[in-house]
């Protein structure tokens, strides 16, 4: 079993070199991207409140209760249709919450660390994430878009490096399949 799971290192390098096509997608192509894939994203939840919407008439047709699912597809097909229409806006104002919730996060670790009695030694780290986090918070807060195309390309950087690191792995996979395919009885006796 541990044999044919070294002999497949292709699948692992194939990997790797997919990441790095998605990583240096993310890196080199900026807030049209983020556009396109947030109006995806509205397109597929319109979709899903469509389909809300025909299991509803489907339930009032067999004389059952279908009011909550009539709401929920109403409601996701227009938060659907608005990410579609208002993409800037909305994904403004999803970071903005975003950020406001990451500086009340913030506020709340060091409301935490205050009020700890005990002397602890992670006392520092506690203190550092919830300062970074209030400062991420603002950030996000007053420039959101700014912030999402630094996200992007963060999560590029790293979808590349993971790639550099999957191929590596494959040929070492590829070595240990090479060396444990070699016959026993061919090598030389130990000593």
């Amino acid at each position: 079993m541990e044999t044919k799971s070294f002999k497949n290192w292709w699948f692992l390098a194939f990997n790797g070199i997919f990441s790095i096509f998605f990583g240096l997608i993310l890196i080199i192509f900026g807030k049209e991207l983020i556009l396109s894939i947030v109006i995806y994203l509205g397109f597929a939840i319109a979709v899903v409140g469509l389909i809300f919407l025909l299991i509803a008439i489907r339930q009032i047709k067999k004389d059952k209760r279908a009011g909550p699912m009539i709401l929920l597809s109403i409601f996701s097909l227009a938060i659907g249709l608005g990410i579609m229409i208002f993409r800037d806006t909305t994904m403004n104002l999803f970071f903005i919450l975003i950020g406001v919730w990451a500086v009340i996060v913030g506020i709340f670790q060091l409301v935490v660390l205050v009020n700890i009695k005990r002397n602890l030694s992670n006392k520092n780290i506690i203190l550092f994430n919830g300062l970074l986090t209030i400062v991420l918070g603002i950030v996000m807060f007053f420039n959101p878009t700014g912030f999402l195309v630094f996200l992007q390309k963060l999560i590029g950087v790293l979808a590349v490096l993971l790639g550099i690191v999957m191929i590596y792995l494959s040929f070492i996979l590829r070595k240990v399949s090479m060396s444990s395919s070699e016959d026993p009885n061919d090598l030389p006796p130990a000593r």
